[in-house]
């Protein structure tokens, strides 16, 4: 078991900062990947992407999808849409 966990069902472990940004780095609106550099989804309130902790919940939600996507290798370009946060989720 990693310490800090009551149990083994922990499924993601990421960095997480205690910041917030004032600017937003660019990623691609189709793959969320950061423009310029390829696997790198800049993600969350320190991205730029959100400004509060339900907002960059949402956005880690969509950035997921899109990891999950990439690495199942769903490349069909007729499926994808532009993601955004909001109720089209």
């Amino acid at each position: 078991a990693m310490p800090g966990f009551l149990c083994e069902d922990a499924l993601l472990h990421a960095v997480e900062t205690r910041t917030s940004s004032p600017v937003r780095m660019s990623r691609d609106p189709m793959t969320l990947q950061a423009i310029g550099v390829k696997k790198l989804y800049p993600t969350g309130e320190g991205a730029g992407f959100a400004g509060g902790i339900v907002s960059a919940a949402v956005d880690g939600l969509m950035v997921a999808d899109s990891i999950l996507g990439d690495l199942m290798g769903n490349t069909e370009s007729g499926n994808k849409k532009q993601k955004s946060v909001g109720f089209d989720y």
